[in-house]
C-alpha cells in the first residue's frame, strides 16, 4: 500500500525547477576588492592573477569539519568582508532577478527572496570543486546564487543534481560584459568541472527566504483524489509486520520524508521548498477528508547497507573499484566515504521537533519508527549523511556502511486512533489521559480507553515504568472498578516496581479486588520474568507488613507471598548446589540478602512456622549454608537491629551450628609447611578426575607430569580453572601425546592462613553477640 502512496505523491510535481540560469547586464554591478581596486569588465587575466594574489585557498566542509584538500576543492576565495559593492545600484538589477528566481524555483508568493553576499571565488586553469552539497548557514537559507562575472575562460561548467536528475550549466548566453546567474537549492549536489583555460570568477550568495507564504498551493484535483484513495487504502488494510506472528494490524501512521532538508527553525508549513510545498499541501487536504491529524517533524534516519569492499586485491570475491579517473578519483571516493552500496540491510527513523497544524511547536514526542510506515520520493542516499561509519569484514560479518541523515517529514494518522497511537509512543501520557477521565467522573469512557491499550500494552508499558508512572497506574487501576482490566494494565510491570511509595496504592488495589486477584497478578509477573528483571525481595518485608495491616485480603496475600518466595528460594538454592564448588560458593554468597529479606518478612507478619522451616533448610546437612556464608548472614542480621530484633529472625539454630563448627575449625592444628594437600572439587567422578583427586589429596606431591591427549587435557584444564584451584597447568608440546604438567602453588598456604584468620575473627565476634542469638532452640546435629 505504501507503494501506491509513494506513486501518488511522486505524480505531484512542482512547476519550478531545482536550478535555473539567467543572464543580465553588468552595468549596475560595481565591485571593488581590497588590495586590487575596482573591477572592469570583462575581467582581464592580469586582474584575475591579482585577485588570486590577495585570495586564499578555499576550504570545504565535511560534516562538522573545515578541511583543505586540493583533490576535493582547488580554487581561490576572497571573503565577502573584503569586497565592496554599490548595493543601491546593484539592487536595481538584482531585485527583479530574485523575483524571477523565486518564481522559477517554485518558492511560494508572500515571502521575499533575499541574497546575502558570501565570497568571491576565482578558478584558474585546472582548478575545480568536486561534487558536494552546501551547508545551510542560516535557518532561512534555501539556496545558493552564483553570479559569474564577465571573463574569458573555457571549461568550469557546473553540474547540479537533485533527486537523480542532472542539469549542466555552462553560463547563460550573454555578451562579453554580461553576467550569468545560477541559482539552486542548497541541498542539491553540484560540482564545478575543471577550468581548461583562462579564469572563471564568481560571486556566491546565500539565498534567504523571508516572510511567509500567503497564496495556497495550486493542486490538480485528480492528483489529490488519487492520493486520497491510496492513503485511505493504506490506513484501512491490515498488514503483517515482518518477523511477527501477531494478528495483522492496520498501520498506525503514515510518515512521508520530504525531498528537501530543513532545520528546526526553518521547518514550517509556510516555508516549505518547491515540490515539498505541493505534496504537503496535498497530504493536508487528504488529512482533512479522512479526518487525520497532521504534523511536520524532523527525522533522524539511520540506514545500514552492505557495500562493495575497498580491498585492492580480490579477497572475498571483491576487486578494486573502477571510478573512471585513476588513483585521484579512487582516493577522492575514499575521502568522501563513497562506498558503493549494494543492499539495504536495516533502517529506522526517529522523530522529534513536532510542528502542529497551527504552526506552533507541539509537545515533543520522541518516536522511533520502522520503515514499514515510512515512504519517500527521494532516497536518503541522494543526501549527504551527517555521520557515516564503515565496518570491514569481521569473520562471518560482511562489509557494511552505517549512515545517519537529518531529514524532515510529514506525519499523519486517523484522528479516531489518536489515543492508541499516542499511547504507543508515550504510555505515561495514556495513563494521564485515563486519570483525567477518572477525575472528571467519566468512568465508562476511561474503561473504554483502557481496553484499547490492552492489545499492545505489554510491549510499551515496561519502557516507561518510572515511579511516578507506576503510582498513577496503580491509582487508575483501582479507580476503574474492573478487576480484569486492572490485571491487564498491571501485568506488564513487575513486583520490583512496588517501592515503599507505591505500596499504599497497591494495598488499596488488594483491598478492592481481593487476594485471589493479587495472586493472579503476581503469577503473571513471575511468568513474564526475564533474566534482566531487577530483583525485588528487598521490598518484600515492607510490602508484606503493609499488606498484613490492610485487612483480611492483605494478610492472606502476605502469607501467600512469603510461602511462595521461600519455596522459590529453596528451588533456586538447591539448583545452585549442583554447580562447581567455586561457582556454588559465589552464588550462595549472593543469596545472603534474599535470605535476610525472607526472615525479616516472616518476623513482621508473624509467621514463625515459615521462618523455622527456612532455618531448618539452611542448617540441614544436605543444604546447609557454607560456614563463612552462614557467618556473613549472622553479621548482616545485626546491622541496624537491636538484639531483640535480631532474635526475632529465629536464627538461633544457625548461630549454634556456626559457633560449634568454628570452634572445631579453630581448635584444629594449622596446616604444616609440608602439607600440600588440596580438597578435591565435587562433581565429576570420571577416571581422569579420580586421578586428579589423588594428586590433590597427596600431602607430599607438588607436581605431576601427565601425558594426555588434547580432549583429556582440556577437561583437566576446565576442572582446575572452574574451581579456581591453586594449581598451574602447562602443556609440554613434545612427543605424543603432549604432557600436561600440574604444579601446586604457594597460594594454597596463603589461602589457608587467611581463612583461618577470618574464622578466628568471626568466632570472636559471634561470642560477643551471644545475647542476640541466646534463646534456646532445637539441637542441631553437626555431622
Amino acid at each position: 500500500m505504501l507503494d501506491a502512496v509513494r506513486a501518488a505523491l511522486a505524480a505531484i510535481e512542482a512547476e519550478g525547477g531545482f536550478a535555473i540560469e539567467l543572464g543580465c547586464a553588468s552595468d549596475d554591478l560595481h565591485i571593488e576588492v581590497e588590495g586590487v581596486g575596482p573591477l572592469r569588465y570583462p575581467i582581464s587575466a592580469a586582474t584575475a592573477r591579482k585577485l588570486c594574489a590577495v585570495a586564499r585557498p578555499a576550504p570545504f566542509g565535511r560534516r562538522d569539519k573545515t578541511l583543505h584538500d586540493v583533490r576535493v576543492r582547488d580554487t581561490w576565495e576572497i571573503d565577502g568582508g573584503r569586497i565592496e559593492i554599490d548595493a543601491r545600484r546593484w539592487q536595481r538589477t538584482l531585485a527583479p532577478t530574485l523575483t524571477t528566481i523565486q518564481q522559477r524555483l517554485g518558492l511560494p508568493e508572500g515571502g521575499k527572496l533575499v541574497a546575502a553576499l558570501d565570497k568571491m571565488l576565482v578558478y584558474g586553469p585546472g582548478q575545480f570543486f568536486a561534487p558536494h552539497q552546501d551547508s545551510e548557514r542560516a535557518d532561512d537559507m534555501v539556496g545558493t546564487l552564483v553570479v559569474e562575472l564577465p571573463s574569458r575562460h573555457e571549461g568550469g561548467i557546473v553540474v547540479v543534481e537533485h533527486h537523480g536528475e542532472k542539469r549542466v550549466f555552462s553560463g547563460a548566453a550573454r555578451g562579453p560584459k554580461d553576467l550569468s546567474l545560477l541559482a539552486f537549492y542548497a541541498d542539491c549536489h553540484h560540482e564545478v568541472k575543471p577550468v581548461q583555460a583562462g579564469y572563471r570568477i564568481t560571486l556566491t550568495y546565500h539565498l534567504l527566504y523571508r516572510g511567509a507564504a500567503t497564496e495556497p498551493a495550486r493542486l490538480p484535483r485528480d492528483a489529490v483524489e488519487r492520493l486520497c484513495a491510496s492513503v485511505d487504502a493504506y490506513f484501512s488494510t491490515p498488514v503483517q509486520l515482518p518477523y511477527s506472528r501477531s494478528t495483522p494490524q492496520r498501520p498506525d501512521r503514515l510518515i512521508y520524508l520530504l525531498d528537501h532538508q530543513y532545520t528546526a527553525k526553518s521547518l514550517g508549513w509556510d516555508r516549505l521548498k518547491n515540490v515539498d510545498r505541493l505534496r504537503v499541501a496535498a497530504l493536508r487536504a487528504v488529512g482533512e477528508r479522512l479526518d487525520c491529524e497532521v504534523y511536520l517533524a524532523l527525522a533522524d534516519v539511520h540506514e545500514c547497507w552492505s557495500c562493495e569492499g575497498d580491498d585492492w586485491g580480490g579477497g572475498y570475491g571483491y576487486g578494486r573499484r573502477a571510478f573512471g579517473g585513476g588513483l585521484h578519483d579512487f582516493e577522492q571516493a575514499r575521502e568522501a566515504d563513497d562506498h558503493e552500496l549494494v543492499e539495504l540491510l536495516d533502517a529506522d527513523v526517529e522523530l522529534g521537533h513536532w510542528v502542529g497544524p497551527d504552526g506552533r511547536v507541539a509537545a515533543n514526542i520522541p518516536a522511533r519508527l520502522t520503515m514499514d510506515e515510512v515512504c519517500f520520493t527521494r532516497a536518503s542516499t541522494e543526501i549527504d549523511p551527517f555521520r557515516s561509519e564503515h565496518e570491514g569484514y569481521m569473520g562471518n560479518y560482511g562489509n557494511t556502511v552505517d549512515r545517519w541523515y537529518h531529514r524532515a517529514a510529514l506525519v499523519m494518522w486517523p484522528r479516531a486512533r489518536s489515543f492508541v497511537i499516542r499511547a504507543k509512543v508515550s504510555p505515561a501520557w495514556a495513563v494521564g489521559q485515563l486519570a483525567s477521565r477518572v477525575e472528571a467522573g467519566r468512568l465508562d469512557e476511561a474503561r473504554d480507553r483502557a481496553k484499547e491499550l490492552l492489545p499492545f500494552w505489554r510491549h510499551v508499558a515496561p519502557n516507561q515504568a518510572s515511579e511516578a508512572f507506576v503510582l498513577k497506574l496503580l491509582s487508575v487501576s483501582a479507580s476503574l472498578g474492573d478487576a480484569e482490566l486492572a490485571l491487564g494494565l498491571l501485568s506488564p510491570l513487575g513486583p520490583h516496581h512496588l517501592s515503599p511509595r507505591a505500596t499504599p496504592a497497591f494495598v488499596t488495589l488488594v483491598q478492592r479486588y481481593g487476594s485471589s486477584w493479587a495472586q493472579r497478578l503476581f503469577s503473571a509477573w513471575q511468568a513474564a520474568t526475564r533474566h534482566d528483571t531487577p530483583p525485588w525481595l528487598s521490598l518484600l518485608p515492607h510490602l508484606c507488613e503493609a499488606l498484613a495491616a490492610g485487612g483480611a485480603h492483605g494478610k492472606a496475600l502476605a502469607a501467600w507471598l512469603l510461602s511462595r518466595e521461600v519455596e522459590s528460594f529453596k528451588r533456586c538454592y538447591t539448583g545452585t548446589l549442583r554447580l562447581p564448588d567455586a561457582l556454588r560458593a559465589e552464588r550462595i554468597e549472593g543469596y545472603v540478602d534474599d535470605i535476610l529479606a525472607l526472615l525479616a518478612t516472616a518476623a513482621v507478619i508473624r509467621a514463625p512456622s515459615v521462618r523455622d522451616d527456612l532455618v531448618a533448610f539452611l542448617t540441614a546437612p544436605e543444604t546447609a549454608l557454607p560456614l563463612m556464608t552462614a557467618g556473613a548472614l549472622l553479621k548482616r542480621c545485626r546491622e541496624g537491629r537491636t538484639p531483640a530484633a535480631a532474635r526475632a529472625l529465629g536464627l538461633q539454630p544457625l548461630y549454634r551450628r556456626v559457633v560449634a563448627l568454628l570452634d572445631r575449625a579453630v581448635a584444629a592444628e594449622a596446616r604444616s609447611p609440608d602439607d600440600w594437600s588440596i580438597e578435591p572439587p565435587s562433581g565429576c567422578s570420571c577416571a581422569l578426575c579420580k586421578q586428579l583427586s589423588a594428586f590433590l589429596r597427596d600431602r607430599a606431591r607438588i607436581e605431576v607430569a601427565w601425558p594426555l591427549a588434547e580432549e583429556r587435557r582440556r577437561h583437566i584444564h576446565g576442572v582446575i580453572d572452574l574451581n579456581r584451584l591453586p594449581v598451574t597447568h602447562v602443556t609440554l608440546r613434545r612427543g605424543r601425546p603432549y604432557t600436561l604438567v600440574l604444579t601446586k602453588q604457594e597460594a594454597l598456604f596463603e589461602r589457608d592462613a587467611a581463612l583461618r584468620a577470618q574464622q578466628k575473627a568471626l568466632l570472636a565476634w559471634l561470642k560477643k553477640q551471644r545475647s542476640a542469638f541466646s534463646e534456646s532452640g532445637p539441637s542441631i546435629a553437626l555431622s
